[in-house]
């Protein structure tokens, strides 16, 4: 396989994504004995961006895993229009839904290209072979995340930043109408961040691709979430729109953090202005 030249698709040739529902009915997920989620039941809006935030070991990578069949509950169930996901043929959701794990792991000394290019897994069947369509969808793919200079390289000589970048590249080749993301923007710096999180809702906006992603920076999961779940002790807290559930009140008892949430001047959603032990929010002009 030698996805080349690197050209991006034309912008009218981009597949529209079909709308999906994605369910979680009495959730008990788990490690072992050690109960995390219990009872958990969550509905993801079909063609929205869904971003869930909470302290560490809440339970968010764990709903996340579970959603996308990493993670087999002990009661309870995922579905992905109606049907148990677990009980789904390993294809059938992978045409479907796309996953970009926490901690991704690459074959060794394997190339950029070859890595987004496996993407393309669920497209291909015994007697489909690899086509200009799979070129152009790794192309735009590596484009789209800024590493096409990186193509021919092994994947094993580059930095935590420009790793993430591939992986996420791989996830958008797959061309899945529902993406699940943990920690997508985990070792970028701010600039790559915001890179990461327009285009994804690039993808979300002119796609309509669903888009399940989990956060650790508040203030960006409040930005550019159209529904935001927020979680605790593997249950659900608060979730709707930032705007209408994001208060000083709920950033307490989820994270037990004082704060001052106040309009965000670039976006208008909810800012969260943390207090610590040495500055208790009194101003000295």
């Amino acid at each position: 396989m030698n996805p080349s030249p690197y050209t991006p698709r034309p912008t009218e040739e981009t597949p529209v994504a079909s709308p999906h529902t994605l369910q979680a009915r009495g959730l008990e997920l788990g490690y072992g004995e050690r109960r995390i989620v219990s009872g958990l039941d969550v509905d993801v809006p079909p063609g929205a961006i869904t971003v869930v935030v909470g302290p560490n070991a809440c339970g968010k990578s764990t709903l996340l895993r579970s959603m996308a069949r990493l993670l087999t509950p002990a009661d309870g169930a995922v579905l992905l229009d109606g049907r148990e996901v677990h009980k789904m043929a390993t294809k059938d959701v992978a045409a479907v839904l796309g996953v970009l794990p926490q901690t991704p792991v690459a074959p060794e000394s394997i190339t950029v290209a070859d890595l987004v290019g496996r993407g393309r897994y669920p497209h291909q069947g015994w007697f489909r072979r690899w086509t200009a369509a799979d070129d152009a969808a790794v192309a735009t793919a590596l484009h789209a995340t800024d590493v096409l200079d990186l193509a021919d390289r092994p994947i094993d000589e580059l930095s935590g930043g420009q790793r993430q970048r591939v992986w996420i590249a791989m996830a958008l080749a797959q061309e899945t109408d529902v993406l699940l993301l943990d920690e997508p923007t985990t070792y970028l710096d701010i600039s790559h961040q915001l890179d990461v999180l327009d285009l994804l809702t690039d993808l979300n906006r002119e796609r309509g691709v669903t888009l399940v992603v989990v956060l650790h920076d508040l203030n960006l999961a409040c930005r550019y979430a159209d529904h935001l779940i927020a979680m605790k002790d593997g249950r659900v807290v608060a979730e709707g729109a930032p705007s209408a559930i994001v208060t000083e009140s709920l950033v307490d008892e989820v994270f037990g953090l004082r704060s001052t949430v106040v309009p965000d001047p670039v976006s208008g959603t909810p800012l969260i202005v943390p207090m610590g032990r040495h500055h208790s929010g009194s101003v000295t002009p």
